[in-house]
C-alpha cells in the first residue's frame, strides 16, 4: 500500500512539473493590473508549493528524507541566502518582499520560488522517460510561443484586444519569448544530426527553423549575437571532420542557418514591395537602459551599499536616485528604468557583493558543468539520447550569455533554472546521486516497527509554512483582481473605483500603488462634485451644500492620508512624494499651509529623484503662482541646466523673466525655446514660443517694463474649482525640504541670473 501510495505521488509531481513546463511560458490574464508576470507568479508559486509538499510527504512513505544532489544546489543556496538577507536590511522591505508593484519579478518571493522549483524539478526527475516528457512540454510550450509571437508580427492576433499588437507574446515580452527560444534550439539542431535523436528529423528541422526565424523577425543586434554562438557550438561540438554522419547531414544542419540568413536578409534590406522590412522597421522594439549609465548607476548603488545592495527589486529606486547626468540626453529621458542593462549590474546594484558573488559563483558552475559535456560522442552507458546532455550544456552557455546581454524576466530566468536541471538530470553520475538524511531519532509502531522522525518534522514545519504562504497569495491576487477592476472603472464609475481600491487595500494594505490610485482618486471625486456644483456663470453661487462640502473634506483629507502612507510604506519612491506633492498643491489656496506641504513634498522628491527636470519646472510653477519669481527664476533655470533641450523649461525661465521686468533676458531665453522648437514649427509649442517673442520685442521696442503679458507658466500641473475648506491634518506645515540650486551647465545657455536662497521673496 505504502509503495503505491509512493508511486501515485511520485506520478502526480511528475505531471505537475509537466504542467509548470508548459503553461508558464503561455499563461497569462488580463484581470490582473499586470497581465503576465503576476498570473505567472501566482501559478508558480502555487504549483511549487504543492509540487514541495507532496515531495516532502513521500519522504514520510519512504521513511527517509532523499535530495538529488548537484553541484548547483550549494551556489544557489548561496544566492537565495543573499537575497533574504539583502530583503531584511532593505529600506524598501514591502518592494522587496513583493516587487515594485505591478512588477512581480526580482522580488524576494520570486527568487524563493525560482530556486526552490530547481530543487523541486532535479529530486523528481528520476529517468530518461521522465526528463523526455518533460523536455517535449517545455519544447510543445515554447513553439506554441514563437508560432503566436510570429502571427502577431504578421498581424495575425489572438481574439484579445489587448492582444492586438505586432509584438504580443504569451511570455510578456519580446526577450523572454527569444531568451526562452535560445536556450532551446541546440537540442533540434543536434537531432538533426545525432545517430540516436531526441527528435524524429523532420520535427527537429521545423522547430529549429520556427525558433530560428522568430528570433531574426523579433531580435536585436546581442541576440543575433547569442543566435550565431548557438549555431556555432553545435557546429564544432560534432567534430564535423571526424563525423561522417554529421557530414552526411550537413545540408539538413545548414537549412535552418539558410532560412534565419535569408529572413535576416529580408528584414534589413529594404527594395520595393518588402513587406517584411516594412514590418520589421514597423515592429515595437524593447528600450533597454544604455550600459554606461547602468554601470554608474550600479556602481553608486554599491558604493553607498557595498556588501547587501539596496534590496531585491529596489533599482526603480537606485535609478532615480544616482542616474547621470547624460540620460537627460536621451530621447526617452522621462522614462524611468526599474531594471539595469544587464542581470549582474542588476544584482551588482540591488544584491550587493555577496550577491554578485553568489551569481558568479552559479555561473562558474555552470561553466565547469558544460566543459566537459560539449561533445555529441560524451554521454554514460546508460543515456539514451547522446544529444540530450550537449543540447543543454549549449543551452546552459547562452542562458549566462544572456545574463550579461539583458536582464532576466520571468520566463527567461525560469526557463534558465529549468535548463540548468535538465543538464544535470541528463547525466546519470547526477541525478543517481541522491543524498539520504537523517537525525537518529526514531519512534515505534503499535507493531515494534521503527521509522525516522525527521521526514514528519520537515513536513509539520512546511505546513505551518505553507499556510501563510498560501493565505497571502490569495489575498494579494484578490487584491490586485481589484485594482484591475478599479482601473476599468476609471473613465466610468469614479464611486465604484473608489469602492474597488477599498477592497484591494483591505487586501494588501502594503503596496504602496494602491494607496497613490486611491489619493488620486479620492482628490479626482473631490474636485469631480466641486466642478459638477460649484459657480458657473448661470449661477454664481453655485449648488455645493453643506454636505457637499463635508464629503469634499472628506475625500480631500482620505486624499493625503492615502499620499502619505503611500510615501511611509515606500519612502524611496519619487513617484510617490511627486503625487503627494502634487494633491497638496492642486488644494493650495482652499486648505490652509497646503503650499508649503506641497513644496515640502517635491523636495523630497527631489531629494530621491535629483536630476529629474519635470520636478523643478513644477516646483518653479509652484514659486511662480505665488509671486516668488526669483524662486522660480531658479527652479527654472535648474531644470534647463538638467535638461539643454528642454523647451519647456526655456519657455517657462522667460515668463518668469518677463513677469520681474527682465525684458532682455527674457528675450534671449524665448529665443532658445524657439530654436528648440522649430524642428516642428506646426506644432503648437512652436506658435505659443513665437507669440512671446513677438510680445517681448513689442514691449521691448516700447520700453515697456510693467510685469506681466500673454504668455502663462506651462507645467502640466492640475487646475481644481475645489471651495475653500477645513482640511485635516495639515497643522505644523514644515520647513520645506527646498534642494540646492543645479550647477550651471554650458550647454544650457543660459544668460548670467542671480541665485536666490529658498527663503528669499519678491
Amino acid at each position: 500500500m505504502r509503495k503505491q501510495l509512493t508511486a501515485v505521488i511520485d506520478n502526480l509531481i511528475s505531471f505537475l512539473l509537466l504542467i509548470i513546463a508548459g503553461a508558464t511560458p503561455l499563461l497569462f490574464l488580463n484581470q490582473t493590473t499586470e497581465f503576465y508576470e503576476m498570473p505567472k507568479l501566482v501559478f508558480l508559486v502555487v504549483s511549487t508549493m504543492l509540487i514541495a509538499g507532496l515531495w516532502i510527504f513521500s519522504w514520510i512513505l519512504k521513511g527517509k528524507v532523499q535530495i538529488t544532489r548537484t553541484p548547483l544546489d550549494i551556489p544557489l543556496l548561496l544566492l537565495l541566502g543573499s537575497v533574504l538577507v539583502s530583503t531584511y536590511f532593505s529600506d524598501s522591505r514591502y518592494q522587496s518582499i513583493y516587487g515594485n508593484f505591478p512588477r512581480v519579478h526580482g522580488s524576494a518571493i520570486s527568487w524563493v520560488v525560482y530556486i526552490l522549483l530547481y530543487f523541486v524539478t532535479v529530486s523528481n526527475l528520476k529517468n530518461m522517460l521522465k526528463i523526455k516528457t518533460f523536455s517535449y512540454v517545455l519544447y510543445g510550450s515554447a513553439v506554441a510561443v514563437a508560432l503566436i509571437s510570429l502571427l502577431s508580427f504578421f498581424g495575425v492576433y489572438l481574439p484579445f484586444d489587448f492582444a492586438r499588437t505586432a509584438n504580443f507574446t504569451p511570455s510578456g515580452s519580446t526577450f523572454s519569448t527569444i531568451a526562452l527560444l535560445l536556450m532551446l534550439l541546440p537540442l533540434p539542431l543536434l537531432s538533426i544530426v545525432s545517430s540516436n535523436k531526441f527528435m524524429p528529423m523532420p520535427i527537429a528541422l521545423a522547430v529549429s527553423i520556427i525558433f530560428g526565424v522568430t528570433i531574426a523577425l523579433t531580435g536585436s543586434i546581442p541576440t543575433y549575437i547569442a543566435l550565431a554562438v548557438v549555431f556555432i557550438l553545435c557546429f564544432l561540438i560534432t567534430k564535423p571532420h571526424k563525423n561522417a554522419r554529421f557530414r552526411k547531414a550537413l545540408p539538413m544542419f545548414l537549412t535552418p542557418l539558410v532560412v534565419v540568413a535569408l529572413t535576416l536578409v529580408l528584414a534589413y534590406l529594404p527594395f520595393p514591395g518588402n513587406k517584411i522590412q516594412e514590418l520589421e522597421s514597423a515592429y515595437p522594439k524593447e528600450i533597454q537602459l544604455p550600459f554606461s549609465i547602468s554601470w554608474k548607476i550600479s556602481a553608486s548603488a554599491f558604493r553607498d551599499a557595498p556588501l547587501i545592495g539596496t534590496g531585491p527589486a529596489t533599482y526603480l529606486f537606485d535609478f532615480t536616485n544616482y542616474k547621470p547626468l547624460e540620460f537627460n540626453l536621451l530621447e526617452f529621458w522621462n522614462f524611468n528604468f526599474d531594471t539595469a542593462y544587464n542581470e549582474f549590474l542588476q544584482i551588482w546594484g540591488t544584491l550587493g557583493l555577496l550577491g554578485l558573488l553568489a551569481a558568479v559563483i552559479v555561473c562558474l558552475v555552470v561553466l565547469n558543468n558544460t566543459r566537459r559535456n560539449l561533445s555529441v560522442r560524451h554521454v554514460t552507458e546508460d543515456e539514451t539520447f547522446p544529444a540530450l546532455v550537449p543540447a543543454f550544456a549549449i543551452g546552459s552557455l547562452v542562458g549566462l550569455l544572456l545574463l550579461a546581454l539583458h536582464v532576466t524576466t520571468l520566463v527567461s530566468l525560469v526557463g534558465t533554472l529549468l535548463v540548468f536541471a535538465l543538464l544535470m538530470v541528463s547525466q546519470g553520475r547526477i541525478r543517481e546521486k541522491v543524498m539520504s538524511l537523517s537525525m537518529g531519532l526514531k519512534a515505534s509502531t503499535a507493531n515494534d516497527k521503527q521509522f525516522d522522525l525527521l521526514p514528519i518534522i520537515v513536513f509539520v514545519v512546511f505546513v505551518v509554512a505553507a499556510v501563510p504562504v498560501f493565505y497571502q497569495t490569495y489575498t494579494a491576487t484578490a487584491a490586485d483582481y481589484w485594482h484591475r477592476q478599479a482601473l476599468l472603472q476609471a473613465t466610468k464609475s469614479g464611486n465604484l473605483t473608489y469602492t474597488y481600491l477599498q477592497r484591494a487595500e483591505s487586501l494588501n494594505p502594503v503596496i504602496d500603488l494602491y494607496r497613490i490610485d486611491m489619493a488620486q482618486t479620492n482628490f479626482a471625486l473631490a474636485n469631480a462634485i466641486a466642478t459638477q456644483k460649484g459657480p458657473t456663470a448661470e449661477n454664481p453661487n453655485g449648488t455645493l451644500t453643506d454636505q457637499d462640502r463635508t464629503t469634499i473634506q472628506t475625500l480631500l483629507s482620505q486624499a493625503i492620508n492615502e499620499g502619505r502612507v503611500a510615501v511611509a510604506l515606500s519612502p524611496l519612491s519619487a513617484r510617490n512624494w511627486e503625487v503627494l506633492a502634487a494633491i497638496y498643491r492642486n488644494i493650495t489656496g482652499v486648505a490652509q499651509n497646503a503650499l508649503t506641504f506641497s513644496l515640502d513634498a517635491y523636495g523630497r522628491a527631489i531629494q530621491r529623484d535629483p536630476l529629474n527636470p519635470a520636478l523643478r519646472i513644477s516646483v518653479g510653477g509652484i514659486y511662480y503662482t505665488a509671486g516668488n519669481y526669483d524662486l522660480a527664476i531658479r527652479f527654472f533655470s535648474d531644470a534647463a541646466n538638467l535638461k539643454p533641450d528642454n523647451a519647456n523649461a526655456y519657455y517657462n525661465l522667460s515668463v518668469a523673466l518677463r513677469d520681474k521686468g527682465d525684458l532682455q533676458n527674457a528675450k534671449l531665453v524665448a529665443d532658445r525655446a524657439v530654436t528648440l522648437l522649430a524642428d516642428n514649427k506646426d506644432s503648437q509649442g512652436y506658435k505659443v514660443a513665437t507669440d512671446l517673442v513677438a510680445e517681448l520685442v513689442a514691449k521691448i521696442s516700447n520700453n515697456d517694463t510693467e510685469a506681466g503679458g500673454t504668455g502663462k507658466i506651462q507645467d502640466g500641473a492640475t487646475q481644481s474649482n475645489l471651495p475653500e475648506v477645513d482640511v485635516d491634518n495639515l497643522d505644523n506645515p514644515p520647513t520645506p525640504a527646498t534642494p540646492a540650486a543645479v550647477r550651471r551647465n554650458p550647454n544650457a545657455n543660459l544668460p548670467q541670473l542671480t541665485t536666490p536662497t529658498p527663503g528669499s521673496n519678491r
